[in-house]
């Protein structure tokens, strides 16, 4: 995961580059069924390789801020689709056929949702407005191998490996066109922008602020942004806008409407000097406002990675006695006590946070293990039978399940869900034995005895399904 992520500029260009190989015929019209055709295919190669953030919690974050500026558009013939691609750089862009893309990166730097809604509604004013697809058209008489160049060009930007990347595919007569937008295309995605993230209730400075957040960014590092790179003529864009809302935008608006914004962001991982910047930034935001239940929460869940258990705990707990109903801050307090082997601590918090919200799942979960480690195995049986068949990003239920099987002596169930867990870790030896051991519980012809022997046949049936070191 780590080498793709630090390979994914040139990644990006050959993925391009296989996509217009199998799409692009040089000669027709690029019509809306090609954008369609184009940006799924696209998006299905990000996800294949992993390109994607596969958070959930933040995933939904902001699809809910892109389908609130997207209902006040009068939208292009697609489904639009909101992804956050796995990459620290600042940027954001829009693909053919309504994708559109946010970096990780660009969500941390956003200083409130206003300003990431504007980044959105901009490059939904760009699908829109069929940008992209209106410079394909034009491109047509260019070879494939041109195409593509321009295409890793226009959203790679420079520098480092994307240069490199770019470079790769340029071939002579590359330089007669840019994929990158021009100024009329900037200036109308921010028109038609503005106008979505106005009517969606956002203040109309939204846009303006976080424009001058990046250049605040090239000054301090040296380096140039990638949405400046992408999206060019900022000083220009900055001019533009502060026009418009001077002359036709001067009412008011929220800077938040979903909420939230810095706990999603403390859904983005980060290394270590990220996370004492981010420390240092959320203390001079508490001696602003020290009673801010957000900065508060995000302050202690960044102590907590960083190590600095007792800290994080004392301004979870300040947190709580400013809003005591809270969801997350009582579930990471819980598992705060958890983590600390006070199990009777973290029991308390948990049930109050499995109260506000029974759908949790990672609540649940900690309350499972809590249980667990009470003791109290049919409570934590209870709790990890209730996350079944759910995806969960801290590993795999079915091992939890088994333990709690194993514990109270059900070695039937208990070695039926070892096998599954093997059989998910791709353990061939490890999981038919658990299977075979599993069915000498279960009378023959029963359900879980057919289940166990489905499971067996799929194993032996499958030659992909290669063993790995035997493990018990």
């Amino acid at each position: 995961m780590r080498k793709l992520l630090q390979n994914q500029y040139i990644s990006f260009a050959v993925l391009f580059l296989l996509i217009f190989f199998r799409t692009s015929n040089c000669c027709a019209e690029f019509t809306i069924d090609d954008e369609k055709k184009l940006g799924k295919e696209f998006y299905d190669k990000l996800e294949k390789n992993h390109f994607l953030l596969e958070n959930k919690r933040l995933n939904d974050y902001i699809n809910q801020i892109g389908n609130l500026i997207l209902a006040q558009s009068k939208k292009a013939p697609f489904a639009f689709h909101f992804s956050i691609v796995n990459s620290n750089a600042i940027n954001a862009f829009a693909t053919p056929g309504g994708y559109i893309y946010i970096n990780k990166g660009l969500i941390s730097v956003a200083e409130n949702e206003g300003e990431l809604a504007g980044v959105i509604a901009h490059e939904i004013g760009h699908a829109n407005a069929r940008h992209i697809a209106s410079i394909i058209e034009k491109s047509q008489k260019l070879n494939i191998a041109t195409l593509a160049a321009i295409i890793a060009g226009a959203f790679l930007g420079g520098g480092g490996e994307a240069t490199a990347a770019i470079a790769a595919f340029a071939v002579a007569g590359s330089s007669s066109l840019t994929l990158k937008y021009m100024r009329e295309h900037e200036e109308e995605a921010d028109r038609l922008g503005i106008t979505y993230l106005v009517s969606a209730g956002y203040y109309p400075g939204a846009m303006v602020d976080f424009l001058k957040i990046i250049k605040q960014y090239e000054f301090i590092s040296k380096t140039m942004p990638s949405y400046l790179m992408t999206h060019p003529g900022t000083d220009q864009r900055i001019f533009y806008l502060d026009g418009l809302i001077l002359t036709t935008y001067r009412q008011t608006g929220a800077k938040n409407i979903v909420g939230n914004l810095k706990r999603m962001q403390t859904l983005i991982s980060l290394n270590a000097a990220d996370l004492d910047a981010r420390q240092r930034q959320l203390k001079e935001a508490l001696i602003k406002n020290p009673r801010d239940v957000d900065v508060l929460y995000a302050l202690a869940l960044t102590e907590d990675k960083l190590g600095q258990t007792s800290l994080a705990l004392e301004h979870f707990q300040k947190a709580l006695s400013l809003s005591p109903r809270d969801e997350d801050i009582l579930k990471n307090i819980g598992l705060i006590y958890l983590k600390m082997d006070k199990a009777d601590l973290a029991l308390n918090y948990l049930q109050h946070a499995a109260n506000s919200d029974t759908n949790n799942d990672e609540v649940i979960l900690a309350l499972g293990k809590t249980y667990f480690a009470l003791g109290n195995y049919q409570k934590a049986l209870e709790s990890f039978l209730k996350l079944e068949n759910r995806t969960l990003e801290d590993g795999d239920i079915n091992y939890h399940i088994a333990m709690a099987y194993g514990k109270l002596n059900n070695q039937g169930e208990s070695h039926y869900y070892f096998g599954l867990y093997f059989k998910k870790a791709k353990k061939k030896e490890s999981s038919l034995f658990h299977f075979k051991e599993a069915l000498k519980y279960f009378s023959a012809g029963s359900e879980r005895a057919e289940a166990i022997n489905k499971a067996i046949k799929e194993w032996e049936s499958d030659p992909n399904k290669r063993s790995v070191k035997k493990s018990k």
